[in-house]
Order: structure tokens, then C-alpha cells, then sequence
């Protein structure tokens, strides 16, 4: 069973190149788009230390800044890069958007503790070679080896970051951040579930026959795998509950017992994992004991 069947199945989601075909003849690329959104970022700080950088996939190209009295900041450039794609004509919007976030991060860090608010943490789940990226990235431009990232090894290649996301920006969760509110890793880990259960009204589950797709948000979509037990009626399959965590926004699964939906599965989690802007593991994974273990079978 290819990924076209499955978009057939599940009801697909917007793809890439049908947004591609109604841009103008020479849209900026992602190098050229990063730079604007660097600039302006230098137009609104001009004190700032402003780096980019490039990863293997869009989702890694981030641009780190920082002031002189120790403010530090990360902004990702791909959902900005996939607003101009799907509207060329508004690029001076997206870039102010980007710089309006960088602001509201600015007057978080000068407002201190006082602007904490735990009820935006939420989980996101990463892979191990995105966290080596990242703490590559810190240490070339002068960020030791400290990573400003909670990670918690999760199963397999990955592992498990927080996000504090509103309505006007996200950011990662940094261990000095969770520390100054009190927050150990359980205490972490249970704020961020909790958060992400109100979500569990807009999740829709997809599929019959025990092959599902669970969609959310196209960003924590991957993350519902973490909250299966609050869901698990939605998507009966025969045996134990297997993910494909292939990306982002895209979770699906089947059962341990059904092997014609584990061959799809493993083949469409390959192909995702390989082509998707935010690709996260080709492996599959298994809903065992209340958690996830890498999927052996």
C-alpha cells in the first residue's frame, strides 16, 4: 500500500506542490528568505548577534540572536517560509509577524518569572540526530556544550522536548527556564500532558479496517501518540497499538497482529520520514506497558 492510497484512505492533507503551482515564476528561496527575515530581525535590533542556520531539513533552519545583557533567542524559519509559499505577495507581512514574536519574546525575558505561564507548555517529540544538530549549532557559535532544549530520551531514535506555545510565538522550554519555575522532569512531563489533553476534543481519528490516521493540528500530531490511552477506543486493532511517528503532523497506526497494515505502515513511515518538511522517525513503535518502546516486530 503506497502513501498516494493512503492520502485516499485518510482523506490527505494539502500537499507542497499543489500550493507550488500558483506561486509567481521566482519565489525566494529558503536561503534567500532566511537572509530577509535575518535582516529584519537587525533592522529592529541593530546591537543584535544575529546567526542563521541551515540544517538538513526546512524545519532546522533557525536563526539564534542575542543582546548584550544575555538575552538569547531562536527563531525557526520554516512555518514563515511555508506562510510566503502559500501567499508570495505577503512576504513583508510574514517577516513582521517573525519580528513581532521576537519582540514578544524580548519583553518575556524583561518582564522575568512574571510572564511564566505553564498552561502553554506543551510536549514535542523530536528525534536524536535534530537535538545533536542543534547542540552543533549552539557550540559554533559560542553556546558550550549546554543544550537549550529539555530532552528526555523517549523510544528509539526519539526523544522528547517542551514547547511554550501561544498565540504569538513558540519557543522551547530551556532547562534553566524549568528550573527557575520549579519544574523538574516529572513535574515537567505531567504540566505538559495535561496541557496537551485539552486538546483531545479536536483530535479526529481516520481509517477503518485497523488502519488509522489520528490528526490534530499539523503541530502536535505526532505528540497525541504520548495521550493514546484517552483515545485508544477510536482506533480498535488487533493486538498491540503500532505507531508510524513519521512526522510532525502526521500519526498513524495499526495492530501488532494485523501484518498487511504493518507492511503499509513501515512503508509509509519510510517515505514521510524521508520527504516530509518535518520528518521525524522512519522506525515504528509500540503503545506497551502505558509507554512507547521502538517496534521490533
Amino acid at each position: 500500500m503506497s502513501l498516494t492510497l493512503l492520502n485516499r484512505l485518510f482523506g490527505g492533507r494539502g500537499s507542497e506542490p499543489a500550493q507550488a503551482a500558483s506561486l509567481p515564476a521566482d519565489p525566494l528561496d529558503l536561503h534567500t528568505f532566511a537572509e530577509r527575515h535575518a535582516q529584519a530581525l537587525r533592522a529592529a535590533w541593530p546591537q543584535a548577534r544575529v546567526r542563521l542556520s541551515f540544517g538538513a531539513h526546512l524545519a532546522d533552519t533557525r536563526i539564534d540572536w542575542s543582546l548584550a545583557d544575555g538575552f538569547a533567542d531562536a527563531q525557526f524559519v520554516g512555518d514563515g517560509y511555508r506562510r510566503y509559499l502559500a501567499a508570495p505577495a505577503a512576504l513583508e507581512h510574514v517577516l513582521a509577524e517573525q519580528v513581532a514574536a521576537a519582540r514578544e519574546a524580548r519583553r518575556r525575558y524583561e518582564r522575568g518569572a512574571e510572564a511564566a505561564r505553564d498552561d502553554a507548555i506543551l510536549p514535542v517529540l523530536k528525534t536524536r540526530a535534530w537535538h545533536e544538530l542543534a547542540l552543533q549549532q549552539a557550540r559554533s557559535i559560542g553556546g558550550g556544550a549546554r543544550s537549550a532544549f529539555v530532552i528526555e530520551p523517549l523510544a528509539g531514535d526519539l526523544v522528547l522536548t517542551y514547547a511554550e506555545d501561544r498565540p504569538e510565538s513558540m519557543d522551547y522550554l530551556s532547562p534553566a527556564e524549568a528550573e527557575r519555575r520549579g519544574l523538574d522532569r516529572e513535574a515537567l512531563r505531567a504540566c505538559a500532558l495535561r496541557n496537551l489533553r485539552r486538546f483531545l476534543p479536536e483530535l479526529e481519528v481516520q481509517g477503518e479496517d485497523g488502519l488509522y490516521a489520528a490528526r490534530l493540528d499539523r503541530n502536535y500530531d505526532a505528540s497525541m501518540a504520548l495521550l493514546f490511552e484517552h483515545w485508544r477506543e477510536r482506533a480498535p486493532v488487533r493486538g498491540e497499538a503500532v505507531f508510524a511517528i513519521a512526522a510532525r503532523d502526521e500519526l498513524l497506526l495499526c495492530g501488532s497482529d494485523d501484518r498487511p497494515a504493518l507492511r503499509a505502515l513501515r512503508t509509509v513511515a519510510q517515505e514521510i520520514a524521508r520527504d516530509s518538511a518535518y520528518g521525524l522517525s522512519a522506525q515504528l513503535f509500540v503503545q506497551r506497558d502505558g509507554a512507547l518502546h521502538a517496534f521490533e516486530g
